[in-house]
């Protein structure tokens, strides 16, 4: 007790004399409904249709036998409206590191040899129906296109995934919580907290089917994309870092994006892209790794050597 005593008189005086200063007041600012902070985020991100980015990425893929394999280098992303992405990187002596993409009908992970030495890849149909098992994927291509932060929201409301919305004032930030229904039961899908005054996102959270966080997403330090038809007042703002965490398997991506904007045209071969060819899938049987495993499918072994 007289212990007690001493550590409540010794806390007393540091806050009076200002080491141990309170917190401040929790402001509970105005907040917007729901349809108006839906119509701005929309404003914003309807101004990019496609995207071509340059980033520099740190990686650590850890494989089904949690053998780590860490990479760094540059790479690019490219991305078309609503469901195609591309993102990939490269490492010196090595060359491609890793391929994340998607496309309206497929998805796929291939790792290099040194990163893992395997390709999965999908169907988003049978993702949809079947719901097979992809605890193997070290990085799901699927999740990546999601915390992007850069697609549009569908205004109905009522529409499944249906999303609800909060506003916590601890963070001043109001945070969307989108629903899905199984069988049984309803969950959550996606989690995207968005800063009250910008509107921008600042972490994305993933959840699997019984509410455990499959992706983690910090995204900061944005950046402005050129518009050439827009005043730049009225360029559109992206992330310009994307930290992302795959907490069950260990794994971690974190890009920086040190050059954006909405296509890019090669000097040399005057490709502009990103273009229809940007997101198709490489061909599974070329794709130069020990296994190639189809979502839904047996794995294949051996393939494309």
């Amino acid at each position: 007790m007289k212990l007690i005593t001493l550590i409540s008189i010794a806390c007393g005086l540091m806050v009076v004399s200002g080491c141990c200063p309170t917190p401040p007041p929790v402001v509970n600012y105005p907040s917007d409904p729901m349809a108006k902070v839906v119509a701005d985020i929309n404003a914003n991100n309807s101004k990019i249709p496609t995207l071509w980015a340059h980033h520099i990425y740190e990686a650590d893929v850890v494989d089904e036998k949690h053998n780590n394999h860490h990479a760094g280098g540059e790479g690019v992303l490219l991305y078309s409206s609503p469901i195609s992405m591309r993102l990939r990187g490269n490492a010196t002596g090595v060359g491609n590191v890793f391929d994340i993409g998607s496309n309206p009908n497929t998805f796929w992970l291939r790792l290099s040899p040194e990163a893992g030495d395997a390709m999965w890849w999908g169907n988003y149909a049978d993702l949809a129906r079947i719901n097979p098992d992809t605890t193997g994927i070290p990085i799901r291509p699927d999740m990546v296109l999601d915390v992007l932060g850069i697609a549009t929201i569908n205004a109905n409301f009522n529409q499944l995934p249906a999303p609800t919305m909060r506003y916590s004032p601890e963070k001043d930030s109001y945070v969307f919580l989108w629903i899905g229904k199984l069988p049984d039961r309803w969950i959550a899908l996606r989690e995207v907290w968005y800063d009250r005054v910008t509107k921008r996102p600042s972490q994305v959270l993933l959840y699997d089917m019984n509410g455990r966080v499959a992706l983690r997403a910090e995204l900061t330090k944005y950046r402005q994309v050129q518009v050439e038809e827009l005043a730049s007042v009225q360029w559109p703002w992206i992330p310009g870092n994307y930290k992302l965490t795959f907490p069950d398997s260990g794994s971690r991506l974190i890009f920086t994006l040190d050059e954006a904007m909405l296509k890019h045209t090669d000097s040399e071969s005057e490709t502009t892209v990103p273009n229809a060819r940007s997101f198709r899938m490489p061909a599974p049987d070329k794709a130069g790794v020990s296994r190639v495993i189809q979502i839904g499918a047996a794995a294949v072994g051996n393939a494309g050597r």
